[in-house]
């Protein structure tokens, strides 16, 4: 038998599992609850689920505010951490920079979580919510018709939706089916990723540039960080297979000794890095959001910032809708994601090739910029707003004249 449904999501990975609950709790413009199935190829217990794996990601402080107003953030307070104070410094060179949430006011400039622990407390939350969920089971077919599309799983279940959400990720199947375009810009590095144990953090958060390309700690729970180390696929492969004292070891020559001397690594993976942009974000009674639509480079950790903006727009857009799928509203979310999209991305793309390079005159270069953002307020402000995910530049301290 079909079923019906207003909101077909396809992924329940964060973007789609985010979109699904801000959707369950605000329902449409006359305040009717949407009818929403959610359809994830893993469940989220699933070691092997590339959403929930053994990464962190950090949330920018107004991502935070985000999901506390799409009504998300309950689930996830609970496996956060919070990183009150950024370094940024380039090895070899002296150019640094230092930012503290007492700054600008707040407690924290953003929070880590761990995917592998978010995921299924953000299903427990989807559990209660009255969304169907479709998992462990897979898009197969899609077919768009002048009011629904009609979608085929591979458990051969058949459904129709008034609009399909794809939130599936890099390798997106709705946007294969629907023949969207996708720009994609292999980048020659790839993530080397892993947790470590450190002595007491102090909630901070640090970003090396080095020659091989930049390497990001982010404080999570119990004396521990996460490890984001871009290098070249030859390095990355053969870092793989070294013992933990040999990878610490060179670890730690990369990093230095602000943390002192890292005691421990756990596994370790690895995945390539490349920018990917979809030509088009929507098509009939369809749209992607998250990696479905842009995935980006690590290095300023905007990923996932980026995505739950995606689900912040289509998810007001929709509460102020009464036909999901409308071409207009599809056409409203389209344009006001454009800049943002256009913007991040693109200092992004720039971001990694100013800070993944060798040369002299770049490392000279990116130096002074680090040395005048330390030294200019304004300048440090604009990068302040930026890394907490705020439009505009951070404001002052209240006590700040």
């Amino acid at each position: 038998m079909k079923q019906h449904y207003d909101i077909a999501i396809v992924g329940g990975a964060m973007a789609g599992a985010t979109l699904a609950l801000a959707l369950s709790a605000r329902g449409d413009r006359e305040g009717r609850p949407w009818r929403i199935a959610v359809i994830e190829a893993h469940t989220p217990e699933s070691q092997r689920h590339p959403g929930y794996d053994t990464r962190a990601i950090a949330l920018a402080e107004g991502s935070v505010r985000r999901l506390k107003t799409l009504g998300c953030w309950p689930a996830i307070q609970a496996h956060a951490a919070p990183i009150e104070r950024i370094e940024v410094s380039d090895q070899g060179h002296f150019g640094g920079l230092a930012m503290a949430s007492q700054e600008y006011g707040v407690e924290a400039l953003g929070q880590v979580v761990e995917l592998e622990r978010v995921g299924p407390a953000l299903w427990q939350q989807l559990a209660k919510s009255g969304v169907d969920c479709f998992s462990p089971d897979q898009l197969a077919e899609l077919t768009q018709q002048n009011d629904q599309v009609a979608l085929t799983l591979t458990s051969g279940q058949q459904l129709t939706a008034r609009l399909v959400v794809g939130a599936d990720g890099t390798h997106s199947k709705v946007r294969e089916k629907l023949g969207l375009g996708l720009r994609r810009t292999p980048y020659p590095q790839t993530a080397l990723i892993a947790n470590l144990s450190a002595r007491d953090h102090g909630a901070t958060a640090y970003e090396r540039f080095t020659a091989e390309g930049p390497l990001a700690l982010l404080p999570m729970c119990d004396d521990r960080y996460s490890l984001v180390w871009v290098q070249s696929p030859e390095q990355a492969q053969r870092r793989l297979q070294l013992s933990e004292a040999q990878f610490l070891a060179e670890l730690q020559q990369a990093f230095g000794y602000r943390l002192g001397r890292f005691t421990q690594v756990g596994q370790r993976a690895s995945y390539p890095l490349a920018l990917c942009k979809a030509e088009r974000v929507i098509h009939h009674r369809c749209v992607l959001v998250g990696n479905a639509a842009q995935t980006v480079h690590p290095i300023a950790g905007q990923g996932f910032n980026l995505g739950l903006r995606d689900v912040e727009v289509l998810a007001h857009l929709l509460s102020q809708a009464d036909d999901p799928g409308a071409f207009s509203l599809l056409a409203q979310y389209e344009q006001q994601r454009r800049n943002d999209r256009g913007r991040t991305t693109g200092w992004t793309d720039l971001l990694v090739r100013l800070f993944s390079n060798s040369s002299r005159v770049m490392a000279l270069g990116r130096n002074s910029g680090l040395l005048a953002m330390s030294l200019l307020p304004g300048l440090k402000r604009q990068l302040a707003g930026q890394a907490m995910g705020w439009r505009g530049g951070a404001p002052r301290h209240p006590q700040q004249k």
